[in-house]
């Protein structure tokens, strides 16, 4: 997730263009300066929602670590919103130009895999310890 915040950081004017160009293609009778705003508006909201899931995503895991029985709930909440997220996301920019070889064309689904298997080892059973 922070690569691709760093990638949309870095190249925010291509990156605002090709959402741009997805919502025009949405609304064709919006103002310029509508379509702007809306373009900013939806890349500035996924990195908002994109911090809250890992600032919710330490808590799930500092909670995980001291055992407690919510932490399993939150982890797995975490990691459905994050992959839906991450799939929802690579719709705004599947207009966006191939920027490093297509990171935000293949970026947000890497980031979904890597959720969808993080929750799945979070959340299995966990042996007892050997003392």
């Amino acid at each position: 997730m922070l690569a691709l915040a760093a990638v949309i950081a870095l190249n925010w004017e291509p990156v605002l263009s090709g959402v741009e160009t997805a919502v025009s293609q949405q609304d064709s009778t919006a103002s310029a300066a509508d379509v702007r705003n809306t373009a900013s508006a939806t890349l500035l909201s996924s990195g908002a929602a994109s911090a809250v899931l890992v600032l919710l995503g330490f808590v799930a895991l500092n909670l995980l670590r001291g055992a407690a029985t919510s932490s399993k709930v939150l982890m797995g909440a975490v990691g459905i919103l994050t992959i839906g997220a991450a799939v929802t996301f690579s719709t705004f920019v599947s207009d966006a130009p191939a920027l490093l070889g297509g990171v935000l064309q293949w970026g947000p689904f890497v980031v979904a895999a890597a959720a969808a298997a993080a929750t799945v080892v979070a959340l299995l059973p966990r042996r007892p310890s050997a003392r």
